[in-house]
């Protein structure tokens, strides 16, 4: 109980913190980019977006979980990979999906009952575990493959044992921990904290107390709100703990999806 109390609290801290500067973030690439946009407009837009990936996800929640799957798939790999990768191309955008879903089928494949328990309270029916064994060998493979052509072309400058390493970490972390804590480790400690400084940095240009507490403070809206509204689901689920995760990372992968589109952008405006 302590630790999936702890899993919500850093989810809805540093992980709900990471994407909740969108707006701030569109607003300064426009302006490097010498673009204006109406903010009213844009924040229409986003609201818009989220509720619509909500809409989804009741009307065709099969669908809604696989496109949830693959974009956080592409933001994770993207998020461990930018700064390694030379350029922008269809190699590296493959090598970004192609890892970030080799992590995500690890961490499924490792907690095959708990994933299954949460996906059937979502789409209402099972998924077999080969699905997420074969998920596994293939986005593996093309990550490997991937890796070595960007290699050869001297395109991806990254250490081989370093990366087998935290592979081999991961899988240990997944394997002992609950999905729960196992996801909120990878999320926080390998995704989240380094797209804060990212983003932090691509705002103010460095890293202090007051450079963070400035993204703090024009975070705190969208981050209220998102809050607010993951809490409340947890609140009216509290007595049925799968059902509550289900719910959980629905309201995630709404909240994911433009954001996800968002960080796409600014990488593409730095390259």
């Amino acid at each position: 109980m302590i630790e999936h109390v702890m899993a919500y609290i850093f989810i809805l801290s540093f992980g709900i913190l990471h994407g909740a500067n969108d707006l701030t973030l569109l607003q300064r690439t426009d302006s490097k980019k010498k673009l204006t946009r109406n903010y009213l407009k844009i924040l229409l837009y986003y609201v818009l977006f989220v509720f619509g990936s909500i809409l989804i996800f009741y009307l065709v929640p099969s669908l809604a979980l696989i496109v949830f799957v693959l974009f956080s798939g592409y933001h994770f790999g993207e998020q461990h990979f930018i700064s390694k990768t030379i350029g922008a191309s269809f190699k590296t955008s493959a090598l970004y999906f192609t890892y970030g879903t080799f992590i995500l089928f690890l961490l499924f494949s490792s907690n095959y009952i708990a994933t299954a328990e949460i996906i059937k309270n979502i789409i209402g029916y099972s998924v077999a575990k080969s699905v997420f064994e074969i998920g596994l060998l293939i986005s593996g493979v093309s990550t490997l493959a991937f890796s070595i052509i960007l290699i050869l072309k001297k395109e991806l400058k990254i250490n081989p044992i370093k990366e087998l390493f935290f592979i081999v970490l991961f899988f240990v972390v997944f394997k002992t921990a609950s999905l729960l804590w196992g996801f909120t480790i990878y999320f926080i400690l390998w995704h989240s904290i380094p797209s804060l400084y990212d983003q932090i940095f691509f705002l103010h240009g460095h890293i202090n107390k007051s450079s963070f507490r400035s993204f703090v403070v024009t975070s705190l809206p969208y981050w209220l709100i998102s809050v607010a509204g993951l809490l409340f689901l947890l609140f009216i689920f509290r007595d049925n703990f799968e059902k509550s995760l289900a719910f959980f990372f629905s309201f995630l992968a709404a909240i994911t999806f433009p954001h996800v589109l968002v960080i796409k952008k600014l990488n593409q405006n730095q390259n």
